[in-house]
Formats: C-alpha cells, structure tokens, sequence
C-alpha cells in the first residue's frame, strides 16, 4: 500500500503486521461518512489495509461512486468496489436502508477472513486487533461478533437480539446459506439483524464489547469504564447530521459523537492543500441533510436534529428546552450536554 500523506505520517505501519481486509456498504446517502470512516481505520490501524466497498444496484450514484474512487486513489488506498443485485427481499426498515443486507452478499462472495464494518462507524487505537481475533476463531465456531456488555452474549433471550450485526468477523470458513431462511421469516423490526442472530447464534465465537461500542449506550467517552476499539452510531440519528454550531457543547462532554467530529476534522484538515477537499466539503453539506419530517416515537432523537437543522442560531432555544427534558430523550442525541 502506498504511503497517505496525513495518515501514515500520524500513525506510522506496523510492518510484521499482516494486511487486513475490511468490507463495508454504501449507498448515496452514506457516501461522506464513508470518508471518515474509512479515514479513522486507515489513521489508527498498525497494519496495511485492504477495503471492499458494496452497494445494491441503483442505490449509488455514478457521481458518487466516482467521487469516492478518486478520493481513495489519490490517497493510495487500496480498494475495489462491488455492484451487487438488489433482492426484494431486502426491505427499508425505518431508518435501516435495504443496504444493510449487503453484507450477506459480500460473504458469499469473499471466501477469505475479513471484517465487516458498518459505514456508521469509526475505529480508535487497537481496532484492527480484531484482525488477530479471527484468525484465532475456533474450529467450531463460524461468526466472530462483539459481545454487548464487557464480551457477554446470551442466544438463549428471546426477547432481544444476542448481537449486533454492526460488527463481523468473517474467518476462512463456509457461510451458512440464507436465502431460504429469509423466505421463512416473518417480518420483523430488524429482519437483517434476526436473520444474522438466527443463523449463527450456535456458533459465534465471541470478543469484547470494545469492538463494537454502541454509542447510545455511552454518556461520555470520559467516564466510560472500557475503551472503545470501534464506536457504532447505530440508531436513527447520526453525528454528522448535527449541525456544527451546536457539536461544542457535546465535545465537552466527550459525548460518543464527539470521536466522530474528531475524525472528521482531522480528515478535512489533512486535505487542506488537495484538490478534492471542495468535493468533499460539499459531499458534507448535503450529508447533513435529514429530509422529511421524522414521525414515530423510534425518531424523537432524529426529530430534535431535524429541528436543529433547520432552525439556526434559534435552536439554542431547543436545545434549552430539551435539556430539561432529558428523561424521555433517547440516549445517544448528545446536543442537549
């Protein structure tokens, strides 16, 4: 892998190191995160790193695509990206797109041990130890996931899902086959997370929750007993729809969100001299976009940053308001810190 001016010189390779393969998903909507994220494994990784990147026919744009080959390529990062077909199966769930099944896709294609991460994340020093971990996956066990709480699991709850299916660690090992699964369902919440939880919670071999930090679960990175290796922004609402004026008051508080703002600005200041940082910058503002009004009491989080979006210096108002109404505020919406 070629050197990446702002990147290796912050983080130098580890050279005994073997190159990692990381697989992750888009569509036109997570074309800028994509960014950071692939910014914030490539700046903390002690290792080369490979990237496959899919995305289902239609759901990414020619622009895009291009945009984000140009980006990788100018900064000697090495990659592929996969056209994938679109199954109908693979249904919009609220604010979960049908992208999320891509992952199922990608490991029947790549036969080989890698890592899946969800493009709504970002990962910290010692993430790619995960690397190591799926090597060392047992014969019997086929999934390597994150435990929710300090490594724990329990498949035997049939009230809620074992694992989230944010973070993967695919050894060199057969994949059960899911097609037929998927045509027995019923259709629930989260069919793509049941469908994982279904088919592999006999054989998960299981690591620490650090590998796959919820961030709603976080109040402050401070005051958090565990380091996270990977924070997941899972859950409708998104850091980087947060609005700049109002990010200060959460990195303060070293709210989970404010990893994402370092990153991102970290990235940005890196191609301060490069052609594409117009592009990028403008790929940022329409990310930031939320579109229609959210409804639901699954989007009350989502609702609050849509207000903030469009309110201006006046959603400081808001935000006053909504701090004294933190109890019925969903965990993870961090302006109100």
């Amino acid at each position: 892998m070629a050197p990446v001016e702002g990147v290796k010189s912050v983080h130098p390779l580890n050279a005994s190191q073997p190159a990692g393969h990381v697989v992750g998903a888009i569509d036109d909507n997570m074309a800028y995160p994509l960014l950071v994220w692939a910014w914030s494994l490539l700046r903390t990784a002690e290792r080369s790193l490979f990237f496959t990147i899919g995305f289902l026919s239609g759901t990414l744009s020619d622009q895009k695509r291009h945009l984000l080959e140009e980006f990788f390529t100018q900064w000697g990062i090495d990659y592929e990206f996969c056209e994938l077909a679109h199954d109908p199966r693979f249904v919009a769930q609220g604010h979960i797109s049908p992208t999320t099944f891509a992952k199922f896709l990608l490991a029947d294609r790549i036969s080989s041990a890698h890592v899946w991460i969800d493009a709504d994340a970002i990962g910290h020093t010692g993430w790619d130890q995960i690397f190591d971990a799926v090597d060392e996956v047992t014969k019997a066990k086929l999934l390597l996931v994150a435990g929710r709480k300090h490594g724990e699991i329990d498949v035997g709850k049939s009230n809620r899902l074992a694992f989230n299916a944010g973070v993967l660690g695919w050894p060199a090992k057969a994949r059960r086959p899911w097609s037929r699964r998927l045509d027995q369902m019923d259709l629930v919440e989260t069919q793509e997370q049941q469908l994982f939880n279904d088919l592999y919670g006999d054989v998960l071999e299981v690591i620490s929750s650090d590998f796959n930090t919820l961030s709603y679960q976080v109040d402050s990175l401070s005051s958090s007993p565990n380091k996270p290796r990977i924070i997941h922004f899972a859950g409708p609402q998104k850091p980087w729809h947060l609005p700049a004026r109002f990010r200060g008051r959460c990195r303060l508080y070293r709210c989970p969100w404010s990893a994402w703002f370092e990153e991102e600005e970290m990235m940005l200041d890196a191609l301060e001299s490069s052609s594409l940082r117009a592009v990028v910058l403008g790929m940022r503002r329409e990310s930031r976009s939320i579109g229609s009004l959210p409804v639901g009491r699954h989007n009350r989080g989502r609702l609050l940053l849509w207000l903030l979006s469009r309110l201006g210096p006046a959603g400081w108002i808001v935000i006053a308001f909504g701090a004294m109404a933190r109890p019925i505020i969903p965990t993870g919406t961090h302006p109100l810190h």
